[in-house]
């Protein structure tokens, strides 16, 4: 039964003394859309020519402070949480490739360096190499003897 545009549920004597009786609105067929779901991307990581500089998080505190930009400022210009850009400061976070990326340009400074080679030393030109997995079998057989 409907009673000032609302619709009320009551008893069979209550709907014949007060209000109208309404009929329920005949079904419809809802067209359900398919829901597309897209791959979460991973966070891009460093390319491998590329790596950090070991002082990322000074480095990005103190040009921010220089600028004289907050870290909420600053987060809202990178799109990333202002608790992400307290933790990378901290040290506790590194940033991936894109986000270090953005943080080059927003504070004019360099993050990414091209990666040094820190195993294997060069000699004459190429590298020295390890010891192979034959050769530890080869020691072991010695050593077992």
């Amino acid at each position: 039964m409907e009673v000032d545009k609302a619709v009320l549920y009551v008893c069979r004597s209550c709907a014949t003394r007060y209000g109208k009786k309404v009929l329920p609105p005949p079904p419809q067929q809802q067209q359900k859309r398919p829901v597309l779901q897209r791959p979460k991307a991973a966070p891009r990581q460093l390319p491998l020519e590329m790596e950090l500089v070991e002082n990322y998080a000074d480095i990005i505190k103190r040009a921010r402070e220089n600028l004289g930009l907050s870290r909420e400022t600053l987060a809202a210009m990178l799109g990333v949480k202002e608790t992400v850009l307290r933790r990378i400061e901290a040290g506790q976070l590194q940033p991936d490739f894109s986000l270090a990326k953005k943080l080059e340009k927003a504070l004019g400074i360099r993050l990414l360096v091209e990666a040094r080679e820190e195993g294997g030393a060069k000699a004459e030109g190429r590298l020295e190499k390890g010891l192979t997995l034959g050769e530890i079998a080869e020691i072991r057989e010695d050593g077992e003897k």
